[in-house]
């Protein structure tokens, strides 16, 4: 395994989060921006959605409810192109060295417009699932964000509070909107950037007032002992991957989804 450097562990346990610089040529956010393109225009008949048993809805693929904004959500179903981000080489240390055994449970993609409003500050694991002893930093849930265009100050990047991924108190988060919540710092960078957090950092998307389109891809990895499949049991289809799909994946990559065969899931 790759070694981290002293100064990365440093600042990871000290903000919950770090960017790595260019770890996408300009010619590889080009081929994922051209994949994502054609799948945020299109439809997605989701015909899983009506197995689920009553009750709340779950995600579909293509979310736009959120004016001048689009998810797609699960995107290796969706096409092999963002195959190779779930174990870039880049990034794979890190993920072995602050989670442990990472498992990917989650991908997806936001692409936001002009006049895209804030999100709402959330975390996604609390504080106690991350951890530092005998040397180790583990983080229970772990979130890789790359940057397919640049991420300005008013493009709608990502806004965390470092050190909140170890912090005693709690706010009233909807009381706050965007950098008016207290210690909240913008995470800006350039198309082929990365940005590496704990999900116990407090985070939120920023409004986007700049014309043209922002677009980040999102992969989310916990420890091999979390139950992915009774986080969100409603929105399992878009966090597993069918034999069909993984078959096409490399033996590392297996790895990193190996929880799918253990799962039985027929949507």
């Amino acid at each position: 395994m790759t070694e981290i450097c002293i100064e990365d562990r440093f600042l990871f346990d000290l903000q919950g989060f770090i960017v790595l610089r260019g770890v996408l040529s300009q010619e590889e956010c080009g081929e994922l921006l051209t994949a994502l393109r054609p799948l945020e225009a299109q439809d997605h008949p989701d015909e899983w959605m009506q197995s689920l048993e009553p009750g709340p809805p779950g995600r579909p693929t293509r979310e736009t409810q959120i004016p001048h904004q689009t998810r797609l959500n699960g995107l290796p179903r969706l096409s092999a192109a963002f195959d190779r981000l779930i174990d870039h080489p880049r990034i794979l240390p890190y993920l072995q060295a602050f989670v442990g055994e990472p498992q990917l449970i989650n991908t997806w993609s936001i692409s936001k417009e002009q006049d895209t409003a804030a999100g709402g500050w959330h975390r996604g694991v609390p504080t106690t699932d991350f951890s530092y002893k005998d040397g180790e930093i583990r983080s229970r849930m772990f979130n890789i964000v790359y940057f397919l265009t640049d991420n300005g100050p008013e493009d709608g990047c990502v806004v965390g509070i470092p050190g909140s991924h170890k912090s005693s108190f709690d706010l009233a988060w909807r009381n706050y909107k965007g950098l008016d919540m207290p210690g909240a710092t913008s995470v800006t960078g350039k198309a082929g950037d990365v940005l590496l957090f704990s999900e116990a950092m407090i985070h939120d998307g920023l409004p986007k007032t700049t014309t043209g389109t922002r677009s980040n891809l999102y992969f989310n990895y916990v420890h091999a002992h979390y139950n992915v499949m009774m986080r969100e049991p409603r929105n399992a289809h878009h966090f597993y991957f069918p034999a069909a799909i993984r078959a096409r994946f490399s033996d590392q990559q297996r790895a990193l989804t190996r929880w799918m065969e253990l799962t039985r899931w027929d949507h």
